[in-house]
């Protein structure tokens, strides 16, 4: 049977290998650091791209609409969970539900007040694009039709 790697069971073990990637700090370092040996974070270095493979499948499931369907599911739930409370002698159960159905209700605000909030960013008015869009330009002097082209793409973009 094979061993656990002490560092992937070790209580800080987002911070080790925050260190080693993040950081870049050296193995002996992280030892001295974290009070494990420096082979078990050379040999725990090897788990790494499975780890970041991982994460990002779980960031994958976390996207906008992943999280707005489950939400939706939530509400569901939370609702037939509600009626079938009203049904209940235990009018405990009954405001249970409500105070779930009000912390979705909650939630969903949260939430839609951060997509709402989210900043606009207008590239075309961004003094680096407008800065890139002159050089452009100036360079292109020497060839007017390609200069024309360039111009009229980049008008289209603004008018789109």
């Amino acid at each position: 049977m094979t061993q656990k790697c002490t560092v992937c069971y070790h209580p800080a073990s987002f911070a080790i290998n925050e260190a080693i990637i993040v950081e870049g700090s050296g193995v002996r370092n992280i030892s001295k650091r974290f009070d494990v040996s420096a082979s078990a974070v050379q040999r725990h270095k090897a788990h790494i791209p499975k780890l970041l493979l991982s994460a990002q499948e779980n960031m994958d499931a976390y996207d906008a609409s992943s999280i707005l369907a489950k939400i939706r599911s939530l509400e569901e739930e939370t609702l037939e969970q509600l009626q079938g409370a009203k049904d209940d002698e235990d009018r405990r159960y009954t405001l249970a539900a409500i105070r779930e159905q009000r912390s979705n209700l909650e939630l969903v605000a949260r939430v839609a007040k951060l997509i709402s909030d989210a900043p606009v960013v207008n590239v075309l008015s961004n003094p680096q694009w407008l800065e890139v869009r002159s050089v452009v330009i100036q360079a292109l002097e020497a060839h007017p039709a390609a200069r024309d082209d360039v111009v009229r793409a980049l008008e289209g973009m603004r008018d789109a």
